[in-house]
């Protein structure tokens, strides 16, 4: 109420005006889908995906058209002055965000499931409806987004909670009263987690949020460092705990892109060491404190004194770094040769791994010698079958038409296409046995069977053009690291998992935000 009196009898001019309107709306936005839509639930876990999709839905239909209206009778305002209609520069990140929307609209059109098309296969909704809203909100944000304090506080207030609550229910306690009617063994009391639901959904969010808990520790200064350490562990603690393999994933390429940035400097290397104390330091207190945890069936966790002896060689290595800059000595980062050296180590292990897996595919004695690990070979059992998954899906993109190839079988119709035209037998058992794929369980080849190669390269060119346009930027401002680490690991985690409400809005708002900022650094308005 107060903004409308402004926004009427305020002394700015119309322009700035319509400017302080949609910076109210960005800003409203932002809070629901980053800091209210991962804690709302309508009803327990119980159709937890539904509520939030709807929560998804109203919000954006509610806020998006105000801004479109926003942005067009401040296209005409300018129009009228005889300003510039499209002040500030195209990204490449625009562009495939541009490029997507218009894309998925195709697969649409030529898709035989046009109602699931349109709104999403059930449980999941990432029909055009959400691509639409996530491009909405892409651009709405990245325009308008203004930093305030209070909302980062309240998306920091909100992960934190999603990732405490997580850890809790690890930990036999349950604060919501969510799982009263389900025994300690039962499915659901082991795989349904925190106010996110499936453990699959609340990995990919973690993939995203930890992300933003990490950098506010990393980043953080005086005695609100050490409040948003409580955070940062927290949001290790429910990685290390959540129990999916892609979890484990997303943490390594997370530190991975934080070490790297971190070796620009002595004092951001501290950081990142004090940072990656954290992890040892959690594993090392629950062996010993010997805490019972209620886990998944296929999953064991071994928390031994080992964990103590990585924390005490990091602390070893941490003592002598700090003396060096509490000195006052030579920068040894500061030339960039160690950022080199790493990046080229970094380079050889992951081509040697790569020659490993390979190497394993196609000689028995290779794997042999490697102790016959399951991860090590791809067949239709690897990954909780998702071998067989992946093979079914990329047999359908081979067989179809070249039509079908471009613009796939429509947005989110992986299910209707495949299982009425491929046999669908994957072996399954328990929790699972009736259960229905509704994609393929890899986010990258999903776009491609659903929205062909056009859409599949605008999808990840959004991801990849981001990550690079922040890696550029990531010199002139620091913020950007948040977002090198949850693009990165978004697109590590949903390798071998799947977009949805929970997760996909937020790493797009993500980059929005970051977006915001290198838009700041190229006109030289950062503060």
């Amino acid at each position: 109420m107060l903004f409308l009196l402004r926004f009427r009898y305020g002394n700015g001019s119309m322009g700035e005006k319509y400017k302080e309107y949609q910076k109210i709306i960005a800003s409203v936005y932002l809070l629901l889908i980053l800091a209210l839509l991962p804690i709302y639930m309508k009803d327990g876990l119980n159709m937890i995906g539904d509520a939030k999709y709807i929560f998804y839905r109203n919000a954006s239909m509610a806020l998006l058209p105000l801004w479109l209206l926003g942005t067009v009778a401040a296209f005409l305002y300018r129009w009228r002055k005889k300003e510039m209609l499209f002040p500030g520069r195209f990204s490449a990140t625009d562009f495939f965000a541009v490029a997507f929307a218009a894309v998925s609209g195709l697969p649409y059109l030529f898709s035989d499931y046009k109602d699931t098309a349109f709104w999403g296969y059930p449980g999941w909704y990432m029909g055009l409806m959400a691509q639409l809203a996530l491009t909405g909100g892409y651009f709405l944000v990245s325009r308008w987004y203004e930093s305030e304090r209070i909302l980062a506080g309240c998306v920091w207030l909100s992960a934190f909670a999603v990732c405490l609550t997580g850890v809790l229910n690890r930990m036999g306690d349950d604060p919501f009263h969510v799982y009263e009617d389900m025994s300690w063994w039962e499915w659901n009391r082991r795989n349904l987690l925190s106010t996110i639901g499936n453990i699959n959904w609340f990995c990919s969010y973690l993939a995203v949020m930890v992300s933003f808990l990490i950098y506010c520790f990393w980043a953080g200064k005086g005695f609100w460092r050490l409040l948003t350490g409580i955070g940062a562990f927290a949001g290790f603690a429910a990685l290390l705990l959540q129990g999916s393999s892609s979890g484990y994933a997303a943490l390594a390429v997370m530190l991975a892109v934080l070490f790297f940035g971190s070796l620009q400097d002595v004092s951001k290397f501290l950081r990142f060491l004090e940072t990656l104390l954290l992890v040892p330091l959690f594993g090392f207190l629950m062996w010993v404190f010997r805490i019972d945890l209620i886990l998944p069936f296929d999953v064991d966790y071994h928390y031994t004194p080992a964990w103590g002896a990585v924390l005490l060689a990091l602390f070893v290595l941490y003592l002598p770094v700090r003396a060096i800059r509490a000195r006052g000595g030579r920068d040894f980062l500061e030339s960039g040769k160690v950022l080199k050296a790493a990046m080229l180590t970094g380079a050889v292990l992951l081509g040697v791994g790569v020659g490993i897996f390979i190497g394993c595919q196609r000689s028995d004695a290779a794997w042999d010698f490697f102790g016959g690990h399951g991860i090590l070979r791809f067949d239709d059992d690897w990954g909780s079958m998702r071998g067989q998954l992946w093979r079914i899906a990329w047999e359908g993109f081979r067989d179809s038409s070249l039509t079908q190839k471009l613009y796939g079988v429509g947005p989110d119709c992986f299910a209707c296409y495949f299982y009425e035209n491929y046999p669908m037998d994957i072996v399954v058992s328990g929790q699972w046995q009736e259960a229905v794929y509704a994609n393929a369980h890899n986010e990258w080849l999903n776009m491609l069977n659903n929205e062909g190669i056009l859409g599949a390269a605008a999808y990840i060119g959004f991801f990849v053009s981001a990550f690079y346009r922040f890696c550029r930027q990531y010199g002139r401002n620091q913020k950007l690291m948040v977002g090198m680490m949850a693009v990165a690991a978004y697109m590590a985690n949903n390798f071998f998992s799947f977009g949805q409400v929970v997760s996909t809005p937020l790493i797009f708002l993500v980059i929005a935000v970051c977006e915001n900022e290198c838009r700041k650094t190229d006109s030289g308005l950062r503060e």
